[in-house]
Protein backbone atom coordinates (compact mmCIF):
# COMPACT_ATOMS: atom_id res chain seq x y z
CA UNK A 1 0.00 0.00 0.00
CA UNK A 2 2.02 2.77 -1.60
CA UNK A 3 5.40 3.41 0.55
CA UNK A 4 6.48 6.29 -1.87
CA UNK A 5 8.13 8.28 0.84
CA UNK A 6 11.58 6.93 2.44
CA UNK A 7 14.68 8.90 3.60
CA UNK A 8 17.44 9.33 1.32
CA UNK A 9 19.63 7.37 3.67
CA UNK A 10 23.13 8.75 2.12
CA UNK A 11 22.36 12.23 2.90
CA UNK A 12 22.05 11.57 7.10
CA UNK A 13 24.10 11.74 9.67
CA UNK A 14 24.77 8.48 11.06
CA UNK A 15 23.12 9.01 14.06
CA UNK A 16 20.12 10.10 12.26
CA UNK A 17 19.86 7.38 10.36
CA UNK A 18 19.89 4.77 13.36
CA UNK A 19 17.17 7.26 14.72
CA UNK A 20 15.15 6.39 11.15
CA UNK A 21 15.62 2.58 11.78
CA UNK A 22 14.91 2.52 15.70
CA UNK A 23 11.80 4.35 14.68
CA UNK A 24 10.98 1.73 12.06
CA UNK A 25 11.79 -1.23 14.43
CA UNK A 26 9.71 0.31 17.13
CA UNK A 27 6.57 0.94 15.28
CA UNK A 28 6.65 -2.43 13.08
CA UNK A 29 7.38 -4.45 17.13
CA UNK A 30 3.86 -2.40 18.88
CA UNK A 31 1.93 -3.21 15.94
CA UNK A 32 2.69 -6.33 15.74
CA UNK A 33 2.07 -7.00 19.41
CA UNK A 34 -1.16 -4.66 19.81
CA UNK A 35 -2.96 -5.03 16.02
CA UNK A 36 -1.62 -8.39 14.17
CA UNK A 37 1.18 -9.99 13.10
CA UNK A 38 0.55 -9.08 9.85
CA UNK A 39 0.66 -5.67 10.03
CA UNK A 40 4.57 -5.78 10.46
CA UNK A 41 4.98 -7.45 6.79
CA UNK A 42 2.52 -4.50 5.95
CA UNK A 43 3.91 -1.68 7.24
CA UNK A 44 5.28 1.16 4.86
CA UNK A 45 7.82 4.41 5.01
CA UNK A 46 4.75 6.81 4.69
CA UNK A 47 3.34 5.81 8.14
CA UNK A 48 7.01 6.25 9.41
CA UNK A 49 7.10 9.80 7.86
CA UNK A 50 3.56 10.39 9.91
CA UNK A 51 4.57 8.68 13.50
CA UNK A 52 8.29 11.26 12.89
CA UNK A 53 5.30 14.09 12.46
CA UNK A 54 3.52 13.05 15.32
CA UNK A 55 6.47 12.92 17.47
CA UNK A 56 7.71 16.04 16.58
CA UNK A 57 4.75 18.41 17.10
CA UNK A 58 3.30 16.49 20.27
CA UNK A 59 7.18 16.59 21.60
CA UNK A 60 6.47 13.18 22.82
CA UNK A 61 9.81 11.92 24.91
CA UNK A 62 11.59 8.59 22.82
CA UNK A 63 13.75 6.57 24.33
CA UNK A 64 16.00 3.71 21.95
CA UNK A 65 16.44 0.13 23.49
CA UNK A 66 17.60 -3.12 22.53
CA UNK A 67 14.89 -5.48 21.43
CA UNK A 68 14.94 -8.45 20.57
CA UNK A 69 13.91 -8.76 16.96
CA UNK A 70 11.64 -11.96 15.74
CA UNK A 71 12.85 -12.12 11.88
CA UNK A 72 16.50 -11.02 12.69
CA UNK A 73 17.07 -13.26 15.29
CA UNK A 74 19.33 -10.56 16.93
CA UNK A 75 18.84 -7.65 19.31
CA UNK A 76 18.11 -4.61 17.05
CA UNK A 77 18.08 -0.60 18.45
CA UNK A 78 14.08 0.47 19.16
CA UNK A 79 12.87 3.72 19.70
CA UNK A 80 9.85 3.55 22.50
CA UNK A 81 7.43 6.03 21.82
CA UNK A 82 3.81 4.00 22.62
CA UNK A 83 1.34 7.03 22.62
CA UNK A 84 2.87 8.01 18.78
CA UNK A 85 2.57 4.25 17.93
CA UNK A 86 -0.90 3.51 19.08
CA UNK A 87 -2.22 6.54 17.02
CA UNK A 88 -0.05 5.53 13.58
CA UNK A 89 -0.71 1.77 14.11
CA UNK A 90 -4.24 2.37 14.29
CA UNK A 91 -4.95 4.40 11.48
CA UNK A 92 -2.77 2.05 9.99
CA UNK A 93 -5.06 -0.37 10.47
CA UNK A 94 -8.13 0.86 9.10
CA UNK A 95 -6.25 1.92 6.25
CA UNK A 96 -5.70 -1.50 5.88
CA UNK A 97 -8.78 -2.43 5.45
CA UNK A 98 -10.03 0.48 3.61
CA UNK A 99 -7.68 -0.88 0.79
CA UNK A 100 -8.59 -3.95 0.91
CA UNK A 101 -12.50 -3.19 0.46
CA UNK A 102 -11.20 -0.91 -2.47
CA UNK A 103 -9.23 -4.24 -3.69
CA UNK A 104 -12.40 -6.19 -3.91
CA UNK A 105 -14.00 -3.44 -6.22
CA UNK A 106 -11.08 -3.02 -8.36
CA UNK A 107 -10.11 -6.43 -8.54
CA UNK A 108 -11.18 -9.20 -10.96
CA UNK A 109 -11.66 -12.76 -11.62
CA UNK A 110 -8.89 -14.72 -8.98
CA UNK A 111 -7.25 -12.05 -7.34
CA UNK A 112 -10.87 -10.63 -6.40
CA UNK A 113 -11.58 -14.17 -4.96
CA UNK A 114 -8.15 -14.32 -3.08
CA UNK A 115 -9.26 -10.52 -1.10
CA UNK A 116 -12.37 -11.87 -0.26
CA UNK A 117 -11.20 -14.95 1.72
CA UNK A 118 -8.42 -12.33 3.09
CA UNK A 119 -11.21 -10.07 4.56
CA UNK A 120 -12.02 -11.63 7.32
CA UNK A 121 -8.52 -11.39 8.63
CA UNK A 122 -8.27 -7.49 7.77
CA UNK A 123 -11.89 -6.92 9.29
CA UNK A 124 -10.34 -8.28 12.81
CA UNK A 125 -7.36 -6.13 12.10
CA UNK A 126 -9.85 -2.89 11.62
CA UNK A 127 -11.78 -3.69 15.14
CA UNK A 128 -8.31 -4.32 16.74
CA UNK A 129 -7.63 -0.68 15.61
CA UNK A 130 -10.51 1.47 15.64
CA UNK A 131 -8.88 2.46 19.60
CA UNK A 132 -9.24 6.37 19.26
CA UNK A 133 -12.88 8.70 18.95
CA UNK A 134 -13.98 9.67 15.60
CA UNK A 135 -10.64 8.02 13.49
CA UNK A 136 -12.67 5.37 12.37
CA UNK A 137 -14.96 8.11 10.90
CA UNK A 138 -12.39 10.25 9.42
CA UNK A 139 -11.15 7.35 7.01
CA UNK A 140 -14.24 6.00 6.16
CA UNK A 141 -14.95 10.25 5.17
CA UNK A 142 -11.87 10.38 2.94
CA UNK A 143 -11.95 6.48 1.48
CA UNK A 144 -15.68 7.10 0.42
CA UNK A 145 -14.83 11.01 -0.94
CA UNK A 146 -12.05 9.13 -2.70
CA UNK A 147 -14.20 6.70 -4.15
CA UNK A 148 -16.60 9.13 -5.26
CA UNK A 149 -14.43 11.05 -7.75
CA UNK A 150 -13.18 7.93 -8.82
CA UNK A 151 -16.86 6.44 -9.65
CA UNK A 152 -17.43 9.95 -11.55
CA UNK A 153 -14.28 9.73 -13.45
CA UNK A 154 -13.25 13.04 -12.39
CA UNK A 155 -11.00 14.04 -15.04
CA UNK A 156 -8.97 16.56 -12.00
CA UNK A 157 -5.72 14.99 -10.48
CA UNK A 158 -6.43 17.58 -7.45
CA UNK A 159 -10.25 17.00 -7.25
CA UNK A 160 -9.20 13.32 -7.16
CA UNK A 161 -6.58 13.22 -5.00
CA UNK A 162 -8.58 15.57 -1.92
CA UNK A 163 -9.97 12.52 -0.22
CA UNK A 164 -7.30 10.84 0.26
CA UNK A 165 -5.50 14.44 1.19
CA UNK A 166 -8.19 15.68 3.64
CA UNK A 167 -8.44 12.38 5.40
CA UNK A 168 -4.71 12.74 5.65
CA UNK A 169 -4.76 16.16 7.20
CA UNK A 170 -7.00 15.12 10.05
CA UNK A 171 -5.26 11.42 10.94
CA UNK A 172 -2.27 14.08 11.14
CA UNK A 173 -4.14 16.78 13.34
CA UNK A 174 -5.84 14.51 15.34
CA UNK A 175 -5.47 15.72 19.04
CA UNK A 176 -3.80 18.80 18.27
CA UNK A 177 -4.79 22.24 19.46
CA UNK A 178 -3.87 25.68 17.71
CA UNK A 179 -0.32 26.69 15.81
CA UNK A 180 0.76 22.78 15.53
CA UNK A 181 -3.12 21.50 14.35
CA UNK A 182 -2.78 23.92 11.54
CA UNK A 183 1.00 23.00 10.48
CA UNK A 184 -0.17 19.27 10.76
CA UNK A 185 -3.34 19.87 8.90
CA UNK A 186 -1.26 21.38 5.88
CA UNK A 187 1.31 19.34 6.17
CA UNK A 188 -1.18 15.75 6.37
CA UNK A 189 -2.97 17.85 3.73
CA UNK A 190 -0.03 17.50 1.16
CA UNK A 191 1.64 14.32 2.00
CA UNK A 192 -1.57 12.55 1.61
CA UNK A 193 -1.82 14.52 -2.09
CA UNK A 194 1.39 13.71 -3.17
CA UNK A 195 1.26 10.07 -2.25
CA UNK A 196 -2.25 9.18 -4.15
CA UNK A 197 -0.73 11.69 -7.66
CA UNK A 198 2.81 9.50 -7.08
CA UNK A 199 0.44 6.29 -6.88
CA UNK A 200 -1.56 7.51 -10.18
CA UNK A 201 1.51 8.84 -11.21
CA UNK A 202 3.10 5.04 -10.74
CA UNK A 203 0.30 3.12 -12.01
CA UNK A 204 -0.63 4.84 -15.71
CA UNK A 205 0.50 2.04 -17.53
CA UNK A 206 -1.29 -0.46 -15.79
CA UNK A 207 -4.47 1.35 -15.64
CA UNK A 208 -4.32 1.94 -19.18
CA UNK A 209 -4.11 -1.71 -19.23
CA UNK A 210 -6.44 -2.46 -17.33
CA UNK A 211 -8.89 0.19 -17.72
CA UNK A 212 -8.78 1.29 -13.93
CA UNK A 213 -9.47 4.92 -13.21
CA UNK A 214 -6.31 7.23 -12.90
CA UNK A 215 -6.73 11.13 -13.16
CA UNK A 216 -3.82 11.65 -15.37
CA UNK A 217 -5.31 9.30 -17.96
CA UNK A 218 -8.42 10.88 -18.05
CA UNK A 219 -6.93 14.84 -17.80
CA UNK A 220 -4.72 14.44 -20.78
CA UNK A 221 -6.49 12.04 -22.35
CA UNK A 222 -4.26 8.90 -23.17
CA UNK A 223 -1.55 7.16 -21.96
CA UNK A 224 1.16 8.61 -24.45
CA UNK A 225 -0.15 11.94 -24.13
CA UNK A 226 0.42 11.69 -20.45
CA UNK A 227 3.65 10.08 -20.94
CA UNK A 228 4.50 13.20 -23.37
CA UNK A 229 4.02 15.50 -20.27
CA UNK A 230 5.65 14.17 -17.63
CA UNK A 231 7.48 17.29 -16.55
CA UNK A 232 3.87 19.00 -15.82
CA UNK A 233 3.39 15.65 -13.55
CA UNK A 234 6.42 15.68 -11.72
CA UNK A 235 6.12 19.74 -10.64
CA UNK A 236 2.68 19.09 -9.39
CA UNK A 237 4.23 16.33 -6.98
CA UNK A 238 7.33 18.67 -6.61
CA UNK A 239 4.65 21.09 -4.99
CA UNK A 240 2.90 19.42 -2.24
CA UNK A 241 6.29 18.42 -1.17
CA UNK A 242 7.44 22.12 -1.31
CA UNK A 243 3.99 23.10 0.61
CA UNK A 244 4.37 20.76 3.17
CA UNK A 245 8.41 21.23 3.95
CA UNK A 246 7.42 25.13 4.46
CA UNK A 247 3.89 24.43 6.79
CA UNK A 248 6.84 22.21 8.71
CA UNK A 249 9.82 24.91 8.94
CA UNK A 250 7.29 26.38 11.23
CA UNK A 251 7.32 24.05 13.55
CA UNK A 252 11.40 22.88 13.15
CA UNK A 253 13.56 23.88 15.86
CA UNK A 254 16.92 25.99 15.62
CA UNK A 255 19.41 24.33 15.23
CA UNK A 256 17.19 21.58 13.59
CA UNK A 257 16.96 17.98 15.79
CA UNK A 258 17.24 14.89 14.60
CA UNK A 259 13.33 14.53 14.10
CA UNK A 260 13.56 17.67 11.80
CA UNK A 261 16.54 16.63 9.58
CA UNK A 262 14.29 13.38 9.26
CA UNK A 263 11.45 15.07 7.78
CA UNK A 264 13.16 17.21 5.80
CA UNK A 265 15.31 15.03 4.23
CA UNK A 266 12.23 12.61 3.75
CA UNK A 267 10.13 14.90 1.83
CA UNK A 268 12.96 17.29 0.27
CA UNK A 269 15.27 14.36 -1.28
CA UNK A 270 12.95 11.02 -0.41
CA UNK A 271 10.03 12.68 -1.96
CA UNK A 272 11.85 13.91 -5.21
CA UNK A 273 13.62 10.68 -5.35
CA UNK A 274 10.48 8.60 -5.25
CA UNK A 275 9.54 10.80 -8.34
CA UNK A 276 12.61 10.15 -9.83
CA UNK A 277 12.33 6.88 -9.35
CA UNK A 278 8.78 6.34 -10.88
CA UNK A 279 10.24 8.32 -14.12
CA UNK A 280 13.31 5.77 -14.79
CA UNK A 281 11.35 2.86 -15.00
CA UNK A 282 8.38 4.47 -17.28
CA UNK A 283 11.63 5.75 -19.29
CA UNK A 284 13.26 1.79 -19.47
CA UNK A 285 9.65 0.77 -20.71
Amino acid sequence: MFGYIRPVKAELYVKDSELYKAIYCGLCRYGGKNISHLTRWLLNYDFVLLALLRMSLTGEKVCVQQKRCPYKLKKCNCAIADESYSFVCSAFGLLTYGKVLDDINDEKGFKRFLKRLSKPVFKRIRKKSNNFDGLSDIVQRGLDATAKAEAEHCTSPDRAADGFATMMKEIASYGLTDEKRIIAENCGYHIGRFIYLADAYDDMESDAKSGNYNPFLLKYGSLQNALNVQDEIQETLWDSLNAFSNYYALAANQPLNSFDRLIFNITELGGRDAVKRISERKNKK
